[in-house]
């Protein structure tokens, strides 16, 4: 990382990461970033801005990530797989963050301050099934439920990996997600 602002983020990845957001203080993620304390403070005026931050900075990379190479103009059922397919790859390949977006996901103030916040990869998503209804390609439940049903179950995959109780090969992230998309479809 090259500038100080990028030393704090990712030190304060690594100490959340490694010991949770209620027990890092500001003088950890100085010490661990090798900056002072008003240096921290040049940049983010609180602990809060300072985890705003990191959560928006993650949440911008994983969906320039995942979009990667995706083709609106595709059939559904390979752009439903696509997503699926590298929602899972960026979990595998950066597990750190993929971890700390869903766990941060949950911080009331974070939820409270993004909540606003239009990303990408939901704009895509919120397409891809306006895309499937319009197509009558899938089941009469409510695109947030269709949604939660997939998300959760990569989320489930990366994190059965990451625990060693599951292997995950590109095979088997293919019957995975192939298995996703015959939840959600007609």
């Amino acid at each position: 990382m090259s500038s100080k602002r990028d030393q704090i983020l990712l030190a304060t990845r690594d100490l959340v990461f490694e010991h949770g957001l209620q027990d890092v203080t500001m003088s950890q993620v100085a010490e661990h970033a090798q900056v002072g304390m008003g240096t921290i403070y040049n940049y983010f005026p609180s602990k809060e801005d300072l985890i705003v931050s990191l959560f928006n900075e993650i949440n911008v990379a994983m969906t320039q990530h995942i979009l990667k190479g995706y083709d609106e103009t595709q059939p559904v059922v390979v752009r439903v797989l696509y997503l699926l397919n590298s929602m899972v790859r960026y979990g595998l390949q950066h597990p750190r963050e993929f971890l700390l977006t869903n766990q941060l996901a949950m911080v009331p103030f974070i939820h409270e301050r993004v909540k606003g916040n239009v990303k990408a990869l939901a704009v895509a998503f919120d397409q891809l099934l306006s895309d499937a209804q319009e197509q009558h390609l899938l089941k009469a439940m409510p695109p947030a439920v269709m949604w939660v049903l997939v998300a959760g179950a990569m989320n489930a995959l990366v994190e059965g990996h990451m625990t060693q109780q599951i292997e995950l090969d590109q095979a088997t992230i293919e019957q995975a997600t192939s298995a996703c998309w015959d939840a959600i479809k007609r």
